[in-house]
């Protein structure tokens, strides 16, 4: 069952990335697209050339389009995918109500307990005064306004667009219209706690190095991928020698000894010249690193939902210390329950708040580090000729002798007495890769078709297919079959065989 639905989840991805290339993809493109190993992806897509409207294509190097109906239209009933879907569909519906009553709890117990107090003034009222007047009618009708409000703020809805107290139909005045927030309030609430929802793609690093390798015409080195990870040579070495099985890449040796990692099959692509959608990564150095806020609410809205949580904390502890004769339920129900929540409403966001100055810390010292690397590569041009740095860049920040062990950096001392450092190896390997690139400049694309399976788009010219029907024929049946009409054939075949 794992498998199975490990599976959907892999052609779900791939149907994402043709949709938006409207059905018409090699794994290439989908591969890049999506970060998915390129014999995984081939494989999946191979199988649902059965499951889906579609037709292959061939060119003359043997290379394959895909092309799927843009509305990725099933030819028949999946085993298991409607189980999978209304697994996702249960999930979804799960984590949203998980949201809804956070925020439900909160108001919840908020409104209730604004109620009681008000039910007490207005008992306390009504036993103080017997008079019957416009004033009194306010306070009684005060508490289901104050609901009415809460309700708008939750719901967006004006629920009571009509109604005014007798002394407000005194001094009518233009009513607030109600503005629906760009945020609801239950994602507001649950920022407050568990702070801003990050979308996060395991596949994110593996989508990004098939960019980076499409925009670099498939041949990167370990230098190149350093500097858009950080990584030390050392470990883009390593990264790209895994890369080469997930992308089924190969290594060539350059002249002066470099390895040059080439990916000829992630090039492969349904359309002539760069595109565009994939965008390679920017240099390591001119992304910051950065923490996201603790909520990312504003502020006034932190301090209402700050001020309601206290409200319950405060009248929860009053009910449990301050009153007697309540039952066992009520207790609970009035007490227990919301100072346990309205506790733990400010425990998380607390603990997170400590967490994040931990991460500001470690942001602030990467940053510092790519920094250095800036420095390291501005040195190092696609010439291959390594420029010395000053070495005082490097002795000024904490991280600088790790950078320049990374890098594989080397020392020379002026006459003057200065110091520099150089960067040979990181020069070297960008000079090599450059020149790997212009070698392979040409876009590879999907070439001429000499096959269709849809046979009404046949992109072969008539007089090379009709020769290519002649070869075909001579192969199977020898040159005196090559004029012989292969539907006489066959129906003396069948008359021959009666």
């Amino acid at each position: 069952m794992a498998q199975q639905s490990s599976a959907f989840e892999l052609e779900d991805r791939i149907r994402g990335a043709l949709k938006k290339r409207g059905g018409v993809a090699t794994v290439g493109d989908v591969a890049a697209e999506t970060g998915l190993p390129y014999e995984e992806t081939e494989i999946a897509m191979r199988k649902m050339l059965e499951r889906y409207q579609s037709h292959l294509d061939v060119d003359d190097e043997g290379n394959l389009l895909y092309r799927f109906d843009p509305g990725l239209k099933a030819r028949g009933y999946q085993k298991g995918r409607r189980w999978y879907d209304f697994k996702k569909k249960a999930w979804a519906a799960f984590t949203w109500i998980f949201k809804v009553s956070i925020m439900v709890v909160l108001v919840g117990y908020t409104a209730t307990f604004i109620l009681l107090l008000l039910a007490l003034a207005i008992a306390g009222i009504a036993a103080a005064t017997s008079q019957d007047n416009d004033d009194v009618g306010d306070v009684f009708l005060l508490p289901v306004y104050l609901i009415a409000r809460i309700l708008e703020t939750v719901f967006w809805i004006s629920w009571f667009s009509g109604f005014d107290s007798p002394s407000r139909r005194r001094r009518r005045r233009p009513r607030r219209k109600v503005e629906r927030p760009e945020v609801p309030l239950y994602k507001r609430i649950f920022q407050f706690v568990f702070g801003p929802e990050l979308t996060r793609d395991e596949l994110a690093a593996e989508r990004a190095f098939a960019r980076f390798v499409r925009a670099r015409q498939g041949r990167i080195t370990a230098a190149d991928w350093a500097s858009r990870t950080g990584l030390s040579l050392e470990e883009a070495d390593q990264a790209l020698t895994a890369a080469t099985m997930r992308f089924r890449g190969d290594i060539d040796v350059a002249a002066d000894g470099t390895l040059i990692y080439r990916f000829d099959d992630l090039r492969v692509t349904s359309e002539a010249g760069a595109d565009d959608r994939l965008q390679p990564p920017k240099p390591i150095w001119t992304r910051k690193v950065t923490v996201p806020p603790l909520t990312g609410n504003k502020g006034s809205t932190n301090t209402w939902i700050a001020i309601f949580n206290t409200f319950n904390l405060i009248m929860g502890a009053f009910i449990l210390g301050g009153v007697t004769g309540l039952s066992t339920g009520v207790s609970v129900v009035l007490g227990v329950i919301p100072v346990i929540f309205s506790l733990m409403f400010f425990a998380i966001p607390l603990a997170r708040r400590f967490a994040r100055g931990g991460k500001l810390k470690r942001a602030k010292r990467e940053n510092e580090r790519r920094e250095l690397i800036e420095a390291v590569y501005l040195s190092a041009a696609t010439d291959g000729v390594a420029r010395p740095v000053d070495a005082r860049i490097f002795e000024t920040h904490p991280r600088g002798d790790d950078v320049f062990a990374d890098f594989n950096g080397e020392i020379r001392v002026e006459d003057d007495g200065r110091t520099l450092y150089l960067f040979p190896e990181v020069a070297r390997q960008l000079g090599a890769a450059e020149s790997a690139r212009q070698r392979a400049a040409s876009e590879v694309v999907f070439g001429q078709t000499i096959f269709s399976s849809d046979e009404e788009t046949l992109s072969m010219a008539e007089a090379e297919m009709l020769e290519f029907d002649r070869r075909l024929a001579r192969e199977l049946g020898g040159d005196s079959m090559v004029e012989f009409d292969w539907e006489s054939l066959e129906e003396s075949a069948t008359v021959g065989a009666s």
